[in-house]
């Protein structure tokens, strides 16, 4: 009988230790997704910012930066 208990609460600890293992693997691959995401984002942003070119904003009427604004979505917009 001794036998019995000692086999199941081996058997116990490893399937608890797999499942452990596998939330664990399941988590640093959603950190990583999280972190890729968030990197295309950021260059999306920073290629759109400039391409509106706002510094120059002030010297452009309304119709030419809704134009530019329209380009620079298609050309540069996020893309997966």
């Amino acid at each position: 009988m001794n036998k019995v208990k000692t086999a199941i609460l081996t058997i116990s600890v490893i399937i608890f230790s797999l499942l452990g293992i596998k939330k664990l693997i399941y988590i640093y691959q959603a950190k990583d997704f999280k972190n890729k995401e968030e990197s295309i984002l950021n260059e999306s942003i920073r290629v759109l910012n400039e391409c509106f070119d706002l510094e120059n904003k002030n010297k452009r009427t309304l119709n030419k930066s809704i134009k530019l604004i329209e380009y620079c979505l298609e050309e540069y917009g996020y893309k997966n």
